[in-house]
């Protein structure tokens, strides 16, 4: 019979894979498991014996490393068939009524079988059917090794892997044999830096892990992982809420790693491997992974990778309108002395916030110096303009401007000329956002919301002489990088991601000290993840900013909290 594809993994209809504990020489099932969602470290060694078998299953090779951990000599091992030599119980069941030379050449891996996935072993087919297979004894049968013997084990499945780099999906699905795992799939990151999307998924539980294809840089263990550039692994992935396709919990998968992928220092993506097993021994299969994805790299199409983004010139022209105003022109900020007449920038702002939309001459006089005749008024906006154009555009020529453009006695900033203007970009971002939220969810919008709140560094104009004439719309636009926060704190806490959302809120607070449920959620968020000193002292800064700033006492829905602090 030729050699299936499978693995450890059981294909049978209807098969519900029992949890099973490690043996004795394995991993424990309990104490010694890692927790959740932590990190991996590859700091403990663990040799997997196996060995060479022919297309029907009898042992050709049998390595010297393999009859060391088995004590089992070659002589006693070659030429006959593997489920007699490493003789598991899942090997004598399968085969007790084969008779003992297991003519029919089948193998007690490839079929349904009771007992836990950690019980079998994994068969990774060599080339056609007739060169064979190599077969690896379960994870319970793992023993300690020097990391040289440790080593070899991706020494040889590489390999074995060697005549498949020409296709990405028979890399996956070789490793996912050689892992005797259920599952393997491949993230990439797209062109703009700011997705990770589904590049193949092969195993039984496919269509589980295709409910998401597509995921925010730091979401989920694709996104985390690529984005951290840190393997993670866990044995309760039901219960991690880092991992966000709740189709993947459902079907039973119960132990997953995932290992970073990067090309020449640069994110590449991330490799993920998943079993129904929950007593996977992470550090091993972590040393596997990192051990093999060497072979995914080597498989990735050019076409598939990201491309690095064009160069983009220097804007020659910066300005920033949140916190301090400041221009910079080819790199260097503008002191407050090259502006000759202080209405220059008032008129600047002014400018800027019609965003390219012209203002006729008696309205910007109006603005500048109001009851003044529109003869004297023009008269003083002409020496204004000079002094403005001149500050930014330096050896330009006389009643010229690529900035500040008159048309019909109107005025305005081109805003078809190079330039990066910070209020422009978050406007932009949060319109982008905002149609994001509309066709796919909030998760969408994630990118555009953190570049929009990484650019507010203060209230509009801060500090200006001039600052009072834009209450409004400096207020309206503080609410909007408010609830800009308020929706990434949402999706942080959502995915896990507590120390984001503490440093978004603290953030946050800095702008608006008084938002009550800004600090109500972060001594919340404090209080669940054990961090009660930080909840208290975020309490009393509470406590403090009200009566400061609102002369008010903590309402009655806040002092409840003082009985989880302690007080």
């Amino acid at each position: 019979m030729a050699l299936s594809a499978g693995s450890g993994t059981r294909e049978g209809k209807g098969h519900t894979p029992r949890r099973t504990a490690a043996a004795p020489g394995g991993r424990p099932r309990s104490g010694g498991r890692r927790r959740t969602g932590s990190p991996v470290h590859g700091n403990v060694e663990g040799f997997r014996p196996f060995c060479w078998v022919d297309s029907t299953y009898r042992i050709r090779g049998w390595p010297d490393e393999t009859a060391r951990a088995l004590q089992i000599p070659p002589h006693r091992a070659l030429g006959r068939p593997c489920w007699q030599v490493l003789g598991t119980d899942q090997c004598r069941k399968a085969h007790a009524s084969q008779g003992e030379d297991g003519r029919n050449g089948e193998s007690c891996c490839g079929g349904p079988q009771t007992g836990g996935i950690g019980a079998h072993c994994a068969v990774l087919p060599l080339g056609d059917a007739a060169q064979g297979a190599i077969v690896w004894c379960p994870f319970t049968r793992l023993t300690a090794a020097t990391a040289g013997v440790a080593g070899f084990e991706g020494l040889v499945i590489r390999g074995a892997l060697a005549d498949r780099v020409g296709s990405l999906e028979s890399i996956l699905e070789g490793i996912r044999c050689a892992c005797g795992a259920d599952d393997c799939e491949l993230f990439l990151i797209e062109q703009t830096g700011r997705e990770v999307v589904m590049v193949d998924c092969e195993g039984r539980d496919r269509d589980a892990f295709m409910e998401r294809t597509r995921m925010p840089l730091g979401v989920g263990y694709a996104g985390m992982i690529t984005l951290h550039q840190r393997a993670y692994g866990t044995n309760h992935l039901e219960s991690d809420r880092r991992f966000v396709r709740k189709a993947v919990k459902r079907s039973g998968i119960h132990s997953f790693v995932g290992v970073p992928l990067n090309d020449a220092g640069r994110p590449l993506g991330y490799l993920g491997v998943g079993w129904r097993d929950d007593s996977v021994p992470l550090a091993w299969s972590l040393r596997v992974l990192e051990d093999l994805k060497s072979m995914v790299r080597l498989a990735i199409p050019q076409r598939l990778l990201p491309q690095p983004p064009p160069a983009v010139p220097a804007a020659p022209l910066v300005i920033r309108c949140f916190g301090s105003f400041e221009i910079l022109r080819h790199g260097q900020v503008l002191p407050v002395s090259v502006f000759a007449r202080r209405k220059a920038l008032q008129l600047l702002q002014i400018l800027l916030l019609r965003r390219g939309a012209p203002v006729h001459r008696d309205e910007l006089v109006e603005l500048l110096w109001p009851g003044v005749s529109v003869e004297a008024g023009a008269n003083r906006l002409h020496g204004v303009l000079n002094v403005l154009r001149s500050a930014l555009e330096a050896g330009r020529s006389a009643g010229t401007s690529r900035y500040i453009v008159c048309r019909d006695n109107c005025y305005f900033f081109d805003t078809q000329a190079p330039h990066r203007v910070d209020l422009f970009e978050f406007l932009d971002l949060l319109a982008s956002a905002r149609t994001l939220q509309r066709q796919g969810g909030d998760e969408r919008a994630l990118g555009p919301l953190e570049d929009a709140v990484a650019l507010y560094r203060g209230d509009l104009f801060a500090g200006g002489a001039d600052g009072d004439s834009f209450d409004l719309l400096r207020t309206s636009l503080r609410h909007s990088y408010l609830d800009s926060v308020r929706t990434l704190i949402g999706l942080r806490i959502r995915w896990g991601q507590v120390d984001s959302a503490v440093a978004l809120l603290r953030a946050a607070l800095e702008f608006e000290p008084e938002a009550l449920d800004l600090h109500e959620s972060l001594v919340q968020l404090l209080l669940r993840n054990g961090r009660l000193s930080e909840a208290r002292q975020q309490y009393e800064c509470c406590r403090t900013a009200l009566r400061r700033y609102v002369d008010a006492d903590l309402p009655p829905r806040l002092r409840e909290l003082e009985k989880q602090l302690h007080y």
